[in-house]
């Protein structure tokens, strides 16, 4: 039975709520920590940040082969849930208290905290993204997991977005680095009782067929499924993207708008309106395809960063506007992305014969950490080429880089990955037919 009850849908997107305290905090916050509560000089932050996520995007699909292979009582991924969670946030913490416990060498302690946490991170993520198509080969039901994942991955990244620099400055006591890592500790805590959650809803479906996997099987099946691998382009691109106007915002909103303090509410209302949106995708999603959401959300966006690069906003209200419709689009991309990667999982086997769910989550993994980690190398890469200088005032040329940076790459990534997907080959309801056959074939 495909059905998946209403509460193991809720405690399974829970989860992600848990992730988005680290995961938004890591993505909005941590390049601005670097750069202007740490000290750091642009271009060495931007590049550590890049080695770290470049080492966490080729541990995850390493991972997935680890997860695929793990037999215990709680199946192949729940253990990694239950015993990832603590070790999860005590690296969060270490991530922001660095420059407190080795403020000699903040650059060697940053770099070195950062991959620990990016390792732990893996080991917790991949499993986790990897329930879904073990609990389930329904693809409606699959989109409900991901748009249930999705709302609480939205209602994390609020709590994060607009808490985080309040409770830095509340709990510094004068010190902004002492803040972060109090912030830290806080939603580590409240991460690790979401995660028991998540633990004690989902269960994994005895019936989805579990192989013996070697190597080479894995191998064959990654090569032979085209569909993934145009996912995963596509997923590259948009990440892209992403990082780069969430990276650049900061900057963006500070020295050409004109309020430093005015990210936290650029930010907030930028999920907030994504958050709103999810329902609406992932139901658009259910009645008509995936594929068609995706490639409305991607295409929207770039028409989005391609009006704000034309218009170069200083008015707060109009800025602000184009963030509403920014979030809506990121929105359709976040709920399709995750709902379709399940379906490559049994347009691989179909392909294929072999069925390996977690290495293509964890190559799925590879390219959103891979490609964000390589925009905020590039951003930071880019602030010191066009000659940023942090807390001063900017040149006239420095501004105008700032409106290529932070809009014009974006736009252009977006589209890319629009056209990328024009070209999956599961539209309407092949991925059904694709079960139907696997079934009466006794695959699975």
């Amino acid at each position: 039975m495909n059905r998946v009850k209403l509460g193991t849908v809720i405690g399974y997107g829970a989860g992600d709520f848990g992730l988005n305290l680290f995961y938004t905090g890591l993505n909005l916050y941590l390049l601005y920590y670097y750069t202007d509560v740490v000290g750091l000089a642009p271009g060495i932050a931007g590049s550590l940040f890049m080695v770290a996520l470049l080492w966490d995007a080729v541990t995850d699909p390493v991972m997935g082969a680890v997860a695929s292979r793990t037999r215990s009582p709680f199946g192949r991924y729940r253990p990694y849930i239950l015993l990832g969670g603590p070790l999860l946030g005590a690296s969060f913490v270490l991530l922001f208290a660095a420059p407190v416990l080795w403020p000699a060498q903040p650059v060697i302690a940053c770099l070195l905290t950062h991959l620990l946490f990016r390792s732990v991170y893996t080991v917790f993520a991949v499993p986790y993204v990897s329930l879904s198509a073990a609990m389930t080969t329904s693809g409606n039901t699959r989109t409900s997991l991901s748009g249930a994942r999705m709302q609480f991955a939205t209602l994390g990244a609020i709590a994060t977005a607009f808490l985080t620099p309040w409770l830095a400055e509340q709990l510094g006591g004068g010190s902004l680095v002492r803040g972060y890592m109090m912030t830290a500790v806080i939603y580590a805590l409240l991460a690790e009782a979401v995660f028991l959650v998540t633990f004690f809803s989902v269960r994994e479906r005895a019936d989805i067929g579990i192989q013996r996997l070697d190597f080479s099987a894995s191998i064959r099946a990654v090569r032979g499924n085209h569909a993934f691998w145009i996912l995963f382009a596509s997923v590259v691109m948009s990440v892209v993207a992403t990082t780069v106007f969430t990276k650049s915002i900061i900057y963006y909103t500070h020295y050409v708008i004109g309020e430093a303090g005015m990210v936290r509410e650029v930010l907030t209302l930028y999920t907030i309106a994504a958050a709103a949106a999810v329902l609406g995708w992932t139901l658009l999603a259910r009645r008509t395809s995936k594929s068609l959401v995706l490639t409305i959300g991607l295409a929207f966006d770039a028409v989005v960063f391609f009006l704000l690069f034309l218009i170069a906003p200083e008015s707060k209200p109009l800025f602000l506007g184009f963030v509403v419709l920014a979030g809506i689009g990121m929105a359709a991309t976040i709920v399709a992305f995750w709902a379709m990667l399940p379906d490559t999982v049994e347009y691989g086997e179909w392909k294929t014969g072999v069925r390996d769910e977690s290495i293509f989550f964890g190559l799925y993994q590879f390219s959103q950490k891979a490609a964000s980690g390589l925009a905020v190398g590039a951003v930071g890469l880019i602030l010191q080429a066009i000659g940023y200088v942090a807390n001063a005032d900017q040149t006239a040329d420095t501004l105008v880089g700032l409106r290529v940076l932070s809009f014009a790459l974006p736009a252009a990534a977006m589209a890319a990955a629009a056209v990328i997907i024009a070209f999956y080959p599961m539209r309407g309801n092949r991925h059904s037919t694709i079960v139907a056959q696997l079934k009466l074939n006794g695959d699975r």
